[in-house]
């Protein structure tokens, strides 16, 4: 018998075919690149207020990152909305913070959501760190559609819930700001 054009004997042409059948079946396919995260939660999220979070893999499951501030117009006087907007994200602090050695940490790329997976395919449960009252919270984050979330702060053992809903940001968006960004 002939393979490759090489004499083999019967013992050898079926150990190739076998591998050759057994190696296809195991074989891996290669890994492609999704147009989505890995984990629907994953991703740069929009606050209803407009500021920005990004939520990764981290050691403790999934962390979320400030890391777009937006200072609310809401209370405060045309003349501190201008010198908020003068400002650049690292002088802002989390002054609010109950814990006063936390207080000069800077809020760009602060720490404020630590999630797991939840008992439901679209919950994650976990910590909110929430910087306007300086406190944080147990809740959770639903997904409520492939780009929109709901994100849940609680208090009194979860009995009283506020939540919030999150858009998606963009990937065109995303890409556009980091070209804006790389340009001279």
């Amino acid at each position: 018998m002939r393979v490759c054009g090489r004499a083999v004997s019967l013992v050898q042409w079926t150990i190739a075919c076998w591998l050759g059948v057994a190696g296809a079946a195991f074989a891996q396919p290669e890994a492609r690149q999704l147009p989505f995260p890995a984990s629907p939660v994953e991703g740069v999220w929009r606050a209803e207020l407009q500021s920005e979070v990004t939520i990764q893999v981290c050691e403790l499951g999934y962390c979320g990152f400030l890391t777009k501030i937006v200072v609310p117009s809401e209370g405060l006087t045309t003349e501190e909305q201008a010198a908020a907007a003068e400002m650049s994200p690292e002088e802002f602090f989390d002054y609010r913070n109950e814990n006063p050695a936390l207080r000069n940490r800077p809020m760009q790329d602060l720490h404020l959501l630590t999630l797991r997976p939840g008992n439901k395919p679209a919950i994650f449960d976990g910590e909110i760190y929430n910087p306007q009252d300086g406190k944080t919270y147990s809740g959770y984050v639903e997904l409520t559609g492939p780009d929109t979330m709901r994100l849940n702060g609680c208090v009194l053992y979860n009995i009283i819930c506020r939540g919030e809903d999150w858009l998606r940001v963009p990937q065109a968006e995303l890409d556009a700001r980091l070209a804006a960004e790389a340009k001279p």
